[in-house]
């Protein structure tokens, strides 16, 4: 009698390790990450903000995709060198994203007149595949006269 009180005890808290076991991996699923293999020209804060780059190597944590056509992913930053306070929001949609999208022959025109792109960048931008050959031939034209 004894016995079997002991092996159903035992028994129940298996049930109970194994179900909490289960609730903690569900709980801390793996994000579905992509890394850049090419910077993406990142737009948006303000109106006049200028262009920049979302650098090769970033890694994007999916979070989710829209009906629109766009899929939303998280970037984390660690901020270093200065206190930034949070805030509690005010606004009921505070999801103010940026957009990243892959560059263009007239958008990377732009960037190469303001920003420092490194070769490795440039190439990278370049094997994309987002701009033609034509058009890489026509920016070289245009930076060699």
């Amino acid at each position: 009698m004894k016995r079997s009180l002991f092996a159903l005890a035992a028994l129940i808290l298996g049930i109970i390790i194994g179900a909490s076991f289960i609730y903690k991996l569900k709980e801390h699923k793996m994000p579905k990450v992509h890394k850049l293999e090419f910077p993406l020209m990142l737009s948006g804060g303000t109106a006049n903000s200028p262009a920049t780059i979302l650098p090769k190597g970033t890694s994007l944590y999916y979070d989710q995709a829209f009906p629109e056509g766009f899929v939303r992913y998280m970037v984390y930053i660690n901020v270093e060198g200065v206190k930034l306070e949070p805030r509690e929001s005010t606004e009921k949609f505070w999801l103010d994203p940026l957009t990243a999208i892959p560059f263009d022959k007239d958008s990377l025109r732009k960037l190469l007149a303001t920003y420092p792109l490194s070769k490795d960048d440039l190439s990278a931008i370049l094997g994309s595949g987002q701009i033609s050959k034509e058009e890489i031939r026509d920016l070289l034209r245009e930076y060699s006269e």
